[in-house]
């Protein structure tokens, strides 16, 4: 199945798609992803572009309240371990902060304040053969393919088994579904906006592998 591609990009002329939670303008594989964090909740991001520097701290600084909080889910633990951020004092702790968030990956983030938040991610599109390592277990993931779609739309060859957990910002929960090799996927999985992660959980290890070229 085409997935709708949320990023657009040609030698002579730039794109922009909106979707419910995300804008991505691009020209020439460069581009950004605005996405929200509501007022008093929860989103469950990815960093969705190859910017300079990956870590929280650069992904995220600048643009949140204070009292803004990123989760990092730590597969050998099966624990989140969080930073806090403070215009004061900057992120702490900072060992968190300076934590790498590549295209693939995903963190929880938290908004304390009565109103939204936006962040903005900006890089490059990720391009090429682009392989996400599956752990057994519980893990964050996304599409390193900035586009909109279910993760099987987006190239996920799922195994018997396999778990997805998806977070609604709207009802602040889970949307689960479990896949079959005889029936798929139940309950059908929910689509992706850009920028969205969500947790996948396995009985054993694999790779999500996925060719992609702007020019497509």
């Amino acid at each position: 199945m085409r997935t709708k591609t949320l990023v657009l990009l040609a030698a002579v002329a730039a794109a922009g798609v909106t979707a419910s939670q995300a804008q991505v303008f691009s020209v020439n594989a460069v581009g950004y992803v605005n996405k929200t964090i509501p007022a008093k909740g929860f989103a469950l991001l990815s960093n969705p572009l190859i910017a300079p520097t990956n870590t929280v701290e650069a992904l995220f600084g600048g643009q949140v309240p204070d009292g803004f909080q990123v989760f990092l889910w730590n597969t050998a633990t099966k624990a989140f371990q969080f930073t806090s951020y403070s215009p004061d004092f900057g992120w702490d702790p900072i060992n968190i902060a300076q934590t790498k968030i590549n295209p693939g990956s995903g963190v929880f983030a938290k908004n304390p304040t009565a109103a939204d938040v936006k962040v903005t991610f900006v890089g490059d599109v990720p391009q090429g053969t682009l392989t996400t390592t599956l752990v057994p277990g519980l893990q964050i993931v996304s599409s390193q393919v900035p586009q909109q779609g279910t993760a099987a739309d987006l190239g996920y060859t799922a195994a018997q088994d396999d778990k997805i957990y998806q977070w609604s910002t709207a009802k602040q929960a889970y949307d689960f579904s479990q896949f079959d090799a005889s029936f798929g996927w139940d309950p059908a999985l929910k689509p992706l906006d850009v920028g969205d992660a969500f947790f996948l959980s396995k009985t054993a290890g694999g790779t999500w592998t996925r060719t992609f070229n702007v020019n497509q």
